[in-house]
């Protein structure tokens, strides 16, 4: 779940707030004046960003969600192309 806050209480409260990153996997928005500026996440959350978006991988992911937003349903099989 992402949860958003400001610049000014994340200085107050980074121990906790990477706690919270550590143990639940929370993700936080950091805003300052109002706009998102940056994200908290965890080692392994970055690690499995890092792994979809390298080259071959993103465009299977990019696919996934063209064919969920077209609505069509595909096999494990078919869309990996394994037997």
């Amino acid at each position: 779940m992402d949860k958003t806050i400001g610049i000014s209480e994340l200085r107050k409260s980074i121990a906790s707030i990477i706690k919270d990153v550590h143990k639940k996997g929370s993700r936080y928005i950091i805003l300052q004046h109002s706009q998102a500026k940056a994200v908290l996440l965890s080692p392994d959350e970055m690690e499995t960003l890092e792994i979809t978006t390298e080259e071959g991988q993103s465009g299977g992911v990019k696919s996934a969600v063209e064919n969920k937003t077209m609505e069509e349903i595909s096999s494990y099989e078919k869309f990996f192309g394994k037997k």
